[in-house]
Formats: C-alpha cells, sequence, structure tokens
C-alpha cells in the first residue's frame, strides 16, 4: 500500500491511476483504520468487484492496464517495473496517442492536463480550418475522445440518480463540473451536485449504505474463518437473518434491495451446504364411523371363535 501511495504522488499528472479492491475478509472497522494507518490517497472499492475479472489468488495482486487499455501485467511482483516502463510512452495521459500535429499540440496538451472544455474548443478550432485531410482526423479524434467521456459521466451521474446511488450521482456531477464545464450538453453541473446532496433522501442513502458495509463486510469475515459445511452454513444463515432485518427497517432505500440480494444468496449457498430437514409426513386421521369401523393406525381385533355347543345327554 505505501508503494502505490509513491506511484500516485509520483505519476498521477502523467496519467497513472490506481484503484484498490479490499479482497481480505475484515470488519468495516478494521478495513477503515487500515485504510487511515497507511494514509490511502487513492480510491479503495468494498464491493463492485466481485463478479469481475479481477481475481486476487495472493495479496498484493497488482493489474496492470496498458496505455492501450489492454491488460500488461498480472503479478504479486514486477509491477513497479511495468507501471514505469508504461508511463514512459505516455505523451498526452488519457489522449491515446503519442504524437500530434504541431497544430493540434494545443489541444492534446490541454487533454493531458485535464482541461477538457479548454481541450475540446482548441481542436475545434483547428477542426473548423481549412487544413490537411490528417491534422482535421486528428483534431475530429481529440472532440470525439472527450464527448466519450463526457457522455460516459453524465450518463452514470443520470443512471446513479435512478438508483439512488447518489453519492456516485453528485461526485460524477463533481467531476463534470471539474473539467467540462462550458461543453455542449454539460449545463451547470454544479448546481446539479448541489441540487443531488439537497435530496431529503441523501443523507438516509449514505447511512444506510455505510451500515450496509458494516453488516457486509461482517458477513464476509465470518464465512471466511468458518470451517466445514454445517459451521459456514450456519454462519451465512445468521448474517443473512441480520441483513434482512436491516432490510426491513430500510425499507425502499438501495442498500436494502442490495442486503435483500445477498440475503437470497446466502439462503441459497446455506441450503446446498446443509439442506433443511424435510417436515415428517402428517398421519391421516379419520373419524371413526358408527358401526365401529377401526381407524387406519389402529389394528383390527381377531375375530372370536365360536365356543362349541355341549352335546345333549342321549
Amino acid at each position: 500500500m505505501r508503494k502505490l501511495n509513491e506511484l500516485h504522488d509520483k505519476y498521477a499528472d502523467k496519467g497513472l491511476r490506481i484503484f484498490g479492491a479490499y479482497w481480505q475478509f475484515q470488519s468495516f472497522a478494521t478495513i477503515e483504520k487500515h485504510l487511515a494507518d497507511f494514509k490511502i490517497k487513492y480510491p479503495v472499492a468494498l464491493e463492485g468487484f466481485f463478479d469481475s475479472r479481477f481475481e486476487a489468488p495472493l495479496l498484493c495482486h497488482v493489474f496492470v492496464i496498458g496505455v492501450d487499455g489492454k491488460m500488461l501485467h498480472i503479478s504479486t511482483d514486477k509491477w513497479v517495473e511495468a507501471i514505469e516502463a508504461e508511463l514512459k510512452k505516455v505523451v498526452y495521459p488519457g489522449l491515446g496517442l503519442t504524437k500530434v500535429d504541431a497544430l493540434n499540440e494545443p489541444a492534446a496538451k490541454a487533454f493531458g492536463a485535464g482541461r477538457y472544455a479548454e481541450a475540446y474548443k482548441l481542436a475545434e478550432a483547428v477542426a473548423d480550418g481549412d487544413h490537411p485531410e490528417a491534422v482535421l482526423k486528428e483534431a475530429a479524434y481529440i472532440m470525439e475522445r472527450i464527448e466519450g467521456r463526457r457522455d460516459r459521466i453524465i450518463n452514470r451521474a443520470e443512471m446513479c440518480e435512478i438508483t439512488k446511488r447518489y453519492d456516485v450521482a453528485a461526485a460524477c456531477w463533481d467531476e463534470l463540473a471539474a473539467h467540462y464545464t462550458g461543453l455542449e450538453d454539460v449545463e451547470e453541473p454544479a448546481k446539479q451536485a448541489e441540487r443531488i446532496r439537497g435530496l431529503k433522501e441523501f443523507k438516509p442513502e449514505a447511512e444506510a449504505r455505510r451500515q450496509y458495509l458494516i453488516l457486509r463486510t461482517a458477513a464476509c469475515a465470518a464465512v471466511e474463518n468458518a470451517r466445514g459445511d454445517k459451521p459456514l452454513a450456519a454462519a451465512l444463515r445468521a448474517h443473512a437473518a441480520k441483513l434482512a432485518e436491516f432490510a426491513a427497517k430500510n425499507e425502499g432505500l438501495s442498500a436494502a434491495t442490495d442486503a435483500l440480494e445477498l440475503v437470497d444468496y446466502y439462503g441459497t449457498w446455506a441450503d446446498q451446504l446443509d439442506p433443511p430437514a424435510e417436515p415428517a409426513p402428517d398421519k391421516p386421521t379419520e373419524t371413526p364411523k358408527p358401526d365401529g369401523t377401526p381407524k387406519p393406525d389402529e389394528a383390527p381385533k381377531p375375530a372370536e371363535t365360536p365356543k362349541s355347543e355341549p352335546a345333549p345327554n342321549k
């Protein structure tokens, strides 16, 4: 973690982006303490990556994605060398080009510095001029790259608002306000962020999301420490009950929806490990008939042999 912090400080302005995925099964309080003790400066996810391809059989496992967007290095060692070697290829961070025409150089530099609105206007000025086709295509590429980034952030902000992930939606509008203000379709992003944070559900959603993560990390730690099918099934059922109680108390919030999905998952897993006992079949009951016919569960009495009458005296 310390080395990643060092790399973040050294190369953040050169295009390096570090994201952590916390794979250790520990309590939420322990995770918070570790992040504070190490003074982690890059974002660390606690959820949202379990169904991804980024699996870590050993820690610390580092995935290095190159400037072309392809996976470059996956390992627990030599990842520093891989990162630094790839960063040598970066000229305009995020642009995907290592060389541009002199006319597009100002736009490319502005893009690399994260000044996307400025970069767009500079590239647009070149695209509107009378220049060789290669130069025009290059300018159009820079504009399309910025439009693509802008549209993805706007779409995510809108989708997160619909799904009640207001914290993420507000962060998206913050990003737009910082780097895209002035572009078409980016209208008053700072006010949009302020509007979302002013929603009456914003604080309850944030508090419920935190409580959900506390319950979820506790469940993961218990599951990791359980040994044997029956103890594991018991742990799953115990934490499913806590999550179900949480969902009932926070009905209507997005964290409650996520909790119920986990309840179903834990319940199915527990039943596979330790199937519940099948109830004994009910015995059929019948009302005795007036003629004295016995019930099905009563054995009939054996018939009596008639006594023979003594022979009369002759």
